[in-house]
């Protein structure tokens, strides 16, 4: 099963990076001028989102020059390591698997243990279980030997399970058992009067100072044919690796695993969700399954190595980290621009960058953004929800144009739900959904698609609001502060900014997510007041005081994401919030949505981000095929990548930049920056194909240029040639 749907994937899906699918090479595909045999499909011309579409168009410094770098040309020239809670960088170092391994005791240390044990497992005993070692399986036998163990402390009942599979090496299996077992009845005491005996009775039997004693057995048995003892016997319940992918979404890698691990997605944990199109290394949390059983499940997935297994008595959850560390390659840098791209580079690095969402955010699709869903579903529209996620679009894989196009036309879900293989995707999750609950119970299917992944829609639209409000802010007020700004609450403010920043996003998917549960008891008075207001008092506005003490920094402030339960600036960016959320006609009481999945609480985000870390160096190279930047996997393996030129040799010049971000900002943003152009895939591709074919153009004159000199060389040869055929005629006419 899991080779047939690696292969269904690959049919659909682009196959690994080769020479010749690299996006600036596409221009050297055949064209169809009319003759010969047509292509059975014309590819649509695809409108992705632009970065002013989500409300993307400041910068900190719009003097600074930018200058034309190309991302993303490789998978190879983005790289993304998770910075860890305690400030470490991970990194795939280790492929080792643990295994459990008995820690022996030495055998005069066993005979000690068999002395004091011998109350309780006496020479018969020992004989019982030497015979049921040797014994033969068999079923119709209740093949076992049990131990009153009741009068043995925990660590003397380790002792005999210490013993068990020393001795027996895995033919034996021992488990504690308990059981309730009454008290010895007290003595009787003489009745009192005016008490009903009954009564005092049911008291005692009831009263929890009063246990009832729990009898302790050690059952010994033959394990099964074929099993041995698997129980969990590693120094934690939480097994942690690191996961390596390449060009896959974090979610696939995990919903795999689940699927292979027999679990729910839900249950492997993971930090934060990596760039797709890139080479990424972060941590992931499984509850009570070997390493090796982990390893053998994510054998199925390509691109992907997993290594440096631990372990922790504790889950990860969204948002355990510091943050991310980035090494980027920028390619086709203008050689003579070099000076102006260094003063870029400092000024980025001194005033920092707007810390928008970038347009991963918002899916990859002009015609259908994310955040039209989040607003349908806000507003209890589930019809509008379900269609917009399901309307056909022209950024769609080949493979789910034609299933969109019929759903659209028939609204025939059990049939379209057929022809998607796999589970993996929202669209069949959601079509699934319909088939199952009808048509038109629309409310229903949605509740099919998971709840992280369907709370994707509505945060979108908390996204845009962030983004237009941020770039109203400092379009009207420019990059000073002002009364009313917001910011966190004195506690440490030298670690505020690390520690706040990044969980106030993480607690409003948590805090959402409890709200899916069942409702706590109503509080009441003070006290309800008092849960109401715990958000909202992590931040407070700035005063005229505050800003005049120097104290504050414009990357103190933070922006609100719209919610219920949130804290807005008590100045004119306070009113912003409820003219946006008006123009869809929503506002922010009705945020706390009647179905509490979807309900907003809010949460808060710094407005400008700054990385003091930042390195950079400029690198030649050859071919767009030349590796720039060694991934964690090559450097473990010692696979050496494309050696750098000298620079007479050089035809192209990379930029490579180095620096780490806190967790939820978006490095595209970063360059957006710094390179004063718009980020979009759709832009990159131009930019990539115009860089190609400058360089085509060069070239071009090159060798025009050596024609021509040839020619010219020719010619004088020619010339030379004839000129002494004349002399030697002369000659011998003399």
């Amino acid at each position: 099963m899991g080779k047939d749907r690696g292969r269904g994937r690959r049919n659909h899906h682009s196959g690994p990076y080769n020479k010749s699918n690299w996006r600036g090479q596409k221009r050297d595909r055949p064209q169809n001028n009319g003759g010969g045999q047509r292509n059975r499909t014309t590819p649509q011309q695809k409108s992705t989102l632009r970065e002013n579409q989500v409300g993307i168009t400041e910068f900190t410094n719009p003097e600074a020059p930018g200058f034309t770098g190309i991302l993303k040309s490789r998978f190879s020239d983005f790289h993304v390591n998770e910075i860890d809670s305690s400030g470490k960088v991970l990194e795939l170092n280790d492929l080792s698997v643990p295994k459990v391994a008995i820690v022996a005791v030495v055998e005069k240390e066993l005979d000690n243990w068999r002395e004091e044990l011998k109350s309780v497992i006496g020479p018969e005993v020992w004989q019982d279980i030497a015979n049921l070692a040797v014994a033969k399986n068999d079923p119709k036998l209740d093949q076992k030997v049990e131990i009153d163990v009741t009068t043995l402390d925990k660590e003397q009942r380790t002792q005999v399970h210490q013993l068990i599979k020393q001795l027996y090496k895995g033919k034996l299996l021992s488990t504690t058992l308990g059981q309730q077992q009454a008290k010895p009845k007290p003595q009787e005491e003489a009745p009192v009067e005016g008490k009903d005996p009954a009564k005092d009775e049911t008291a005692a039997q009831e009263d929890p100072q009063l246990p009832a004693e729990e009898k302790k057995t050690i059952r010994i048995i033959k394990p099964k044919p074929g099993r041995g003892d698997n129980r969990w016997s590693f120094p934690a319940d939480y097994v942690t690796f690191l996961v390596h992918k390449t060009n896959l979404v974090t979610s696939e890698v995990a919903s795999t695993l689940a699927s292979r691990l027999n679990m729910r997605p839900s249950q492997v944990n993971y930090c934060g969700i990596k760039d797709k199109r890139a080479k990424t290394t972060q941590n992931f949390s499984i509850k009570r399954r070997t390493p090796e059983s982990i390893l053998n499940a994510a054998r199925c997935l390509r691109n992907v190595q997993i290594g440096n297994f631990a372990f922790q008595s504790n889950t990860l959850k969204l948002g355990d980290l510091q943050g991310n560390r980035f090494r980027i390659a920028l390619r086709h840098i203008a050689k003579e621009k070099r000076g102006e791209i260094e003063l870029a580079l400092e000024s980025l690095r001194d005033r920092g960058f707007i810390n928008y969402y970038g347009l991963q955010r918002f899916g990859n699709s002009a015609s259908v953004p994310t955040y039209e869903v989040g607003v349908a579903l806000l507003k209890s529209d589930y019809k509008l929800a379900c269609e917009l996620i399901l309307k056909p679009r022209d950024s769609d894989v080949e493979f789910m144009r034609p299933i969109r196009e019929e759903w659209w036309k028939n609204r025939d879900s059990t049939a379209a739900a057929s022809k998607i293989y796999g589970d993996k995707f929202i669209e069949k999750k959601l079509l699934d959904g319909l088939a199952r609950f009808g048509e038109s119970d629309y409310s229903s299917a949605l509740r099919q698609i998971p709840r992280n992944m369907l709370m994707l829609y509505p945060h979108a639209y908390q996204s845009l609001i962030f983004n237009r409000i941020a770039s109203r802010r400092i379009k009207e007020f420019g990059l000073k502060l002002i009364p009313g700004d917001l910011v966190y609450v004195e506690q440490d403010q030298s670690d505020v900014a690390v520690e706040q920043e990044q969980p106030t996003e993480d607690l409003q998917e948590q805090k959402e997510a409890e709200n899916t549960e069942d409702p706590p008891e109503p509080l009441e008075g003070d006290e309800a007041i008092e849960e109401e207001s715990v958000f909202k008092r992590k931040v407070r506005p700035l005063t005229a005081e505050d800003i005049a003490s120097g104290k504050f920094k414009l990357s103190d402030v933070v922006l609100p994401l719209p919610g219920h339960d949130i804290t807005y600036p008590s100045n004119e960016c306070g009113a912003w919030y409820e003219e946006l959320l008006a123009e869809v006609g929503l506002s922010s009481d009705q945020l706390k949505h009647k179905e509490k999945t979807y309900a907003l609480a809010g949460a808060y985000r710094k407005m400008i981000i700054s990385s003091s870390d930042l390195k950079w160096n400029f690198r030649f190279y050859n071919t767009p095929e030349d590796t720039l930047i060694a991934s964690d996997w090559e450097l473990l393996k010692n696979i050496p990548i494309t050696p750098e030129p000298a620079e007479a040799e050089a035809k192209f010049l990379a930029l490579l930049l180095e620096f780490s971000l806190p967790t939820a900002a978006y490095a595209t943003m970063f360059l957006r920056e710094l390179l004063k152009q718009d980020t979009s895939s759709a832009s990159q591709t131009q930019l990539e194909k115009e860089a190609m074919s400058k360089e085509e153009v060069e070239e071009n004159k090159e060798v025009v240029a050596e024609e021509e000199e040839s020619m010219e060389v020719g010619k004088e040869a020619a010339e030379e040639e004839v000129k002494e055929e004349v002399a030697l005629e002369e000659v011998q006419a003399n």
